[in-house]
């Protein structure tokens, strides 16, 4: 037999051991792809936790882009705010919690094309607050807001201390958005949490009120949908994405134009053992054509995101 013809016998036989004998999965890919599969099936129960005496305190940046253009005159209104607010935990009872809301510190600034920045704090006289701020300095004035929550973050309407879930609250019919008015939610910092155990990849769904002008004193409401996906869990946090719609019929760019600010996108973040959201953006990205008669443009565009902060005050800086 030749060197040749010896080769191929060789490599036929490596050949034929190759086919029957099929190497197996090693135990380190068999062991990640078992993981990847229990992760996919497990599945999270997102709450809110409170008790008596908590304080909360979160930070919010906000900056915020309006732009107007009529014809060739063109205008730029940008506008910041930063103010840390603390909410207190009155009482629990059930899965309703009572708490109130303080500003400890609100700082706001306006800009309005190349004019000279105004700027307002919360810690200025009465007679130092310029006068495009003088309501904002009213408001901080009165008395704190009290409101109750839900272990999923769903805002209670009422007053007496023995106040029951609204309609809204009540369980919905499958495949349905819980509604909630968002004026009677006042100063909220919770976004809704699923009903039930939800795996990475679960949706919930919620509807909310607005209203806006539709002519002199008149009022209308427009229901906003909003759509939440859990999107991964790490090492104890949840992840959450969200999207806003409107799921009214308008009529009129001068109704649209008033919910240009009205259905963000954004995501947040839940500490699910403490029960705690750590982090939440908000981000805006709209525009109306013709808010402002024919040949015209509306835009806004801006972030706002608030932070939990440490349960010691520190003082804020500009």
């Amino acid at each position: 037999m030749n060197l040749c013809t010896l080769l191929t016998v060789i490599l036929l036989a490596l050949q034929d051991n190759s086919a029957g004998s099929p190497t197996a999965p090693s135990q380190t890919d068999a062991g990640l792809a078992d993981s990847v599969k229990s992760t996919a099936r497990q599945t999270w129960s997102l709450r809110y936790q409170f008790h008596p005496g908590q304080q909360l305190r979160y930070q919010s940046l906000q900056q915020m882009t309006l732009e107007a253009q009529v014809g060739e005159n063109h205008r730029v209104d940008v506008s910041q705010v930063r103010q840390v607010r603390r909410y207190g935990v009155s009482e629990t009872n059930g899965d309703l919690t009572k708490l109130s809301m303080q500003f400890e510190d609100v700082w706001m600034q306006r800009q309005v094309d190349e004019e000279p920045a105004v700027e307002f704090r919360s810690s200025m006289k009465a007679n130092e607050v310029p006068e495009v701020f003088k309501n904002v300095a009213h408001s901080l004035r009165g008395a704190a807001p009290v409101f109750r929550v839900t272990a999923l973050g769903r805002s209670v309407t009422g007053t007496s201390d023995s106040v029951q879930p609204s309609s809204a609250d009540a369980p919905a019919a499958p495949a349905a958005a819980p509604v909630r008015d968002a004026s009677a939610d006042p100063g909220s910092f919770l976004m809704l949490l699923p009903e039930t155990e939800t795996a990475v990849g679960g949706t919930w769904k919620e509807e909310f009120q607005v209203q806006v002008r539709g002519g002199e004193n008149l009022q209308l409401p427009v229901q906003i949908l909003r759509t939440y996906r859990l999107e991964a869990v790490e090492n104890g946090i949840a992840r959450v994405t969200f999207r806003s719609s409107v799921r009214t019929p308008l009529r009129g760019t001068v109704i649209r134009s008033q919910l240009i600010q009205a259905t963000p996108s954004g995501s947040f973040l839940l500490d699910i053992s403490r029960g705690q959201m750590v982090r939440r953006e908000f981000r805006w990205n709209e525009t109306v054509i013709g808010a402002l008669g024919p040949e015209s443009i509306l835009s806004s565009h801006g972030t706002q995101t608030d932070e939990l902060l440490q349960a010691v005050a520190e003082p804020a800086a500009n």
